[in-house]
């Protein structure tokens, strides 16, 4: 029995899940929420004061398609563009996927025939719940500049990588206090933490107060159960799929190297053997992907509890990953 930690209960939306965050900062009467956060992280020289949200295409607003982004598209008050994104978790190629984000925005406000003149400034924001780059920057802003003198060439392009897991080294220098801010509202990982942010700034208790009022709501919680296991699924799967594929791949040069003249005893022993390493090798895969959501949404996973998932069944990994979509904590997953 896993002893219940109230420094650790969550029962609100966790607004690192794409389409808890999009629903949060979509909603028109959050709109104070999305200025405050679009502007400490483009820190323009003005500050932003109103913006008109784009709608997402529809092929993309389908929350059971794990492999989409569910992403933010807004237009300022001066025709730019901006595309904010939350993403949990590392998707491939995931450099190359923001640079398309930026160029379809780009590309798509020019109509056939128009002057060049009338293209706006894009920018992309992707807040990360993992660490991308090897750097401790916590904010990372990427432009286009000349590689020896740092020469901007264009501010039509500009790209904003937040990483939230870097958030520490941030409060440290305390040089984005409004960024860092929404940081720890994001990276909360228990009531507690939303209720002591609250207390400090105001921004942050309208934030938690419509978080609260997000999380109150049956269909809203249904979604972003929906979206969780689709995520969810979707990295089991991957994994899984990496551990057969690699299984697959060591049988076949294992095959092709072993003498024609093998008895089949031998061959089907050695059969066998693989078979199971290679269930044995899935199992263990999916049992540390687990191991990785539940420190995600949970904290810290103590030494007990990574010792029963790596011993577990399959059946067994399947149903406490379903669980983990509503328990509050833990415990309730076990």
């Amino acid at each position: 029995m896993i002893a219940e930690n109230p420094d650790r209960v969550r029962t609100t939306l966790d607004p690192k899940i794409d389409i808890v965050f999009w629903m949060l900062f979509s909603a028109e009467q959050n709109r104070e929420l999305l200025l405050s956060l679009l502007n400490a992280v483009l820190r323009p020289a003005k500050p932003i004061v109103s913006v008109e949200l784009l709608h997402a295409q529809p092929e993309r607003t389908d929350v059971t398609d794990k492999s989409i982004a569910l992403d933010l598209r807004v237009r300022l008050h001066g025709g730019e563009q901006v595309d904010v994104e939350m993403q949990s978790q590392r998707r491939p190629a995931q450099p190359k996927r923001v640079l398309y984000y930026w160029s379809r925005l780009y590309a798509g406000q020019l109509p056939r025939g128009a002057d060049y003149s009338a293209l706006r400034r894009c920018a992309v924001v992707l807040i990360t719940d993992y660490k991308e780059l090897p750097t401790s920057r916590f904010h990372s802003v990427f432009e286009v500049r000349e590689r020896h003198d740092a020469e901007l060439l264009t501010d039509q392009l500009e790209l904003h990588l937040v990483e939230l897991p870097k958030l520490h080294d941030a409060l440290d220098r305390n040089d984005e206090p409004t960024l860092t801010a929404w940081g720890k509202f994001l990276a909360a990982r228990a009531d507690k933490d939303l209720e002591a942010l609250a207390m400090q700034n105001p921004v942050l208790k309208q934030a938690k107060d419509a978080l609260d009022s997000l999380s109150a709501d049956p269909r809203a919680r249904a979604v972003a159960e929906m979206r969780e296991m689709a995520l969810i699924s979707y990295h089991l799967h991957l994994s899984a799929a990496k551990e057969e594929g690699e299984a697959e791949g060591r049988a076949k040069g294992e095959a092709e190297g072993r003498a024609k003249g093998e008895a089949e005893g031998r061959a089907k022993g050695e059969a066998e053997g693989r078979a199971k390493g290679e269930a044995e090798g899935r199992a263990k895969g999916e049992a540390e992907m687990l191991l990785r959501l539940l420190a995600l949404k949970y904290g810290e996973v103590p030494p007990e509890v990574r010792q029963q998932v790596m011993a577990a069944k399959q059946d067994e990994l399947e149903t406490w990953c379903e669980r983990s979509l509503s328990a509050p904590s833990l415990a309730g997953v076990f």
